[in-house]
């Protein structure tokens, strides 16, 4: 199946087993996703012959409440060519009323061309024991999301079965055959993990395979393996039982890195999948002549990595993403060079052909990595194309990576879900690799404030914003998403206690040559008290690293899962006018904190035009934090939030 880049949010929840070879910004192959008993987020595709199992985007999984799986039990036959048949049921209960949209409709895509597809039974037990059968009327098929969001392209379809008279207490029956007809280039692999918060009282995946297939497995814990043979035809039996859902952490990391897996597969090395991928991609980047006139134009006359930055800017800005597949047997292969210059849009596989050729024609090299766009940084246990969902390029002369696909960030700015990121190198035989880690010295945020206070309590002010690094592609896709300057301004000053309106107007957020800079102008919703004497906070104004944004990474409770932070840098700087016939009394002590996990400074001062002056600057020293971690963190974060709260007090005078 094809998955989409996830720059783009699918639209509706799916309960999905998929079988269906398509593509997408993530490379293809011939896949089968057996997921457990949830609502499934229809995605588009990856590679190879692949069973697996967390095709719900990560925000939709970590959504998933009142449902338990009380039986998941596949069973997969695979031949010495490595196609296979098999058999899924799946029973569900619904336990709370939020888990009756969730049960409400199942899915599984496939391609009719190369795979067969059968429900054999659906029903639904309701508490009081009736068992209501589904009926051919709330079974139908439809072309799947890719397909509807590439037509022409893509031609998966999706079968899918509404489930009557739900309620909470009721039971979902479904029982699929499926049946793999085309051969993978990559042999057979198979991942499956429970979803996060679902509760599972059994699971079990038998896979009987030829004994002429270099079959292996690895099988995290709670999982129990066993091997035997039937007949002289060797199987291997993972059982997961008891399995209580976890509870759901704020700025988790993906919970494909979180729950325990079971995967099988065939793959004897990860560079394999970099020399297969290389093999379907590397006769498509040709230096035509229209290549070649077209980078002399985007190029002119810079060299070298200036060259290069000009090239990756040009394929952001002109060359649109769109799922595309093109047969069941080509899942892997771009389309031609020309093709894409003409029609200027394609995939992230599309992408990396296009600006490969465009490199090559001024004497750049460049190699297809192979990455999982998410926020998961674990690696499979066994090699598997289920590690990778997209594509995207690696500039050895310059050790920089190039994400087109992600339009608003430069040449070598990756985003934090791609940093320290295991990689495969698809570049002759292949290599592994890992991406650059985030940098507080190279991502940087600056934000300076100049703010009034005035007679009446209203507080107004301009804040300017600069950004160094990955930092402003977030702003940037944000800016580039409407062009009403007051609805952005509005959209950072609600993050403040005061509220408030203004505008906010920027560098053309889409132009990569140009550094991102901001400028707005504010006032408050809501006024201060103002007496003999005035209390106040720094007032937020528009800024991107508001108190809100760092309650989201506190709490008091013991942390069990590791965090998602990000490596930055960021400076505040206030000017505060205090009323007229207000003098400032002594402004709060300045705090600092340092430890391995970061650093807070601030410091106050009265100006002598009787202003008061704030610093305050915060640096976070890595992207992921360990549970064992977070304390450290808590610590840098916790003297930046009470910081924030300091009071500041003026005093009329006379």
């Amino acid at each position: 199946m094809a998955f989409q880049c996830p720059m783009k949010t699918p639209k509706r929840l799916l309960f999905v087993c998929s079988l269906v070879p398509m593509v997408g910004c993530k490379t293809a192959m011939n896949l089968i996703s057996i997921p457990i008993a949830a609502a499934v987020l229809a995605m588009a595709a990856v590679v190879a012959l692949v069973v697996r199992a967390d095709g719900l985007s990560e925000e939709a999984e970590l959504r998933l409440a009142g449902l338990r799986v009380d039986r998941h039990a596949a069973e997969i036959t695979v031949a010495a060519d490595s196609t296979f048949e098999g058999r899924l049921i799946v029973e569900t209960t619904v336990v709370s009323a939020a888990g009756l949209k969730h049960a409400q409709e199942t899915s599984f895509p496939f391609d009719p061309d190369t795979q067969e597809l059968e429900l054999v039974a659906a029903s639904v037990l309701e508490p009081d024991g009736t068992v209501v059968e589904v009926g051919p009327a709330q079974v139908f098929e439809r072309p799947s999301a890719p397909s509807q969001d590439a037509p022409g392209f893509v031609s998966t379809m999706t079968k899918s079965v509404l489930f009557p008279q739900l309620s909470v207490g009721s039971q979902t029956r479904a029982e699929w055959r499926f049946k793999q007809l085309a051969p993978s280039a990559l042999g057979f692999s198979y991942t499956w993990r429970p979803l996060f918060t679902v509760p599972v009282k059994e699971a079990t995946i038998r896979v009987t395979y030829d004994d002429q297939l270099p079959m292996r497995y690895d099988a995290q814990e709670p999982f129990v393996v066993t091997t035997g043979e039937d007949d002289g035809v060797p199987f291997i039996l993972a059982t997961l039982t008891a399995y209580a859902g976890q509870a759901v952490e704020r700025a988790m990391l993906s919970p494909r890195d979180l729950c325990p897996k079971f995967v099988v597969s065939t793959l004897d090395s990860w560079e394999i999948i970099g020399a297969k991928f290389n093999e379907a991609v590397i006769s498509r980047v040709e230096v035509t002549p229209e290549i070649d006139a077209l980078a002399a134009e985007i190029v002119g006359g810079r060299e070298g990595v200036e060259a290069a930055r000009a090239i990756h800017r040009w394929v952001c800005k002109d060359v649109q993403y769109v799922v595309v597949e093109l047969n069941h047997t080509g899942g892997w292969v771009p389309r031609p060079v020309n093709e894409l210059l003409e029609t200027r849009y394609g995939d992230c596989k599309d992408k990396y052909v296009l600006s490969a050729s465009l490199l090559a024609a001024r004497g750049i090299r460049s190699e297809p990595v192979l990455v999982k766009y998410d926020r998961g940084f674990e690696p499979s246990a066994l090699p598997t194309p289920h590690q990778f969902d997209h594509c995207m390029a690696y500039l050895p002369d310059f050790d920089l990576y190039s994400n087109p696909t992600d339009t608003y960030r430069d040449l070598g700015d990756l985003d934090s879900s791609l940093s320290g990121k295991f990689v495969v190198i698809a570049a002759g035989g292949g290599r592994v690799a890992e991406t650059p880690k985030g940098s507080p010295d190279v991502n940087r945020y600056a934000v300076s404030h100049t703010v009034s206070i005035g007679e009446t309590g209203i507080v107004s002010g301009s804040s300017v914003m600069d950004f160094a690094g990955r930092t402003s592609g977030m702003v940037r896709r944000t800016l580039a998403a409407t062009d009403d300057a007051t609805k952005s301004a509005e959209g950072f000053l609600h993050a403040g206690s005061l509220g408030g309106h203004g505008e906010l107007n920027s560098t053309e957020p889409s132009d990569l040559d140009m550094p991102l800079h901001c400028e707005g102008v504010w006032v408050s919703d809501i006024p201060l008290s103002v007496g003999r004497q005035v209390h106040f906070k720094t007032p937020t104004g528009i800024d991107i690293v508001n108190p809100l944004v760092l309650r989201e990474f506190l709490t008091t409770q013991e942390r069990l899962q590791p965090m998602w932070a990000a490596a930055i840098t960021v400076s505040w700087h206030f000017e505060i006018d205090l009323p007229d016939g207000y003098t400032a009394e002594a402004p709060p002590i300045a705090r600092s904190k340092q430890n391995g996990a970061g650093r807070y400074e601030s410091r106050y001062e009265l100006s002598p035009t009787g202003s008061i002056v704030v610093d305050r600057m915060l640096r976070i020293e890595q992207d992921r934090y360990t549970a064992e971690e977070y304390p450290e963190l808590r610590e840098i974060l916790l003297e930046c939030a009470i910081d924030i709260e300091s009071i500041l007090t003026a005093r009329r005078e006379g």
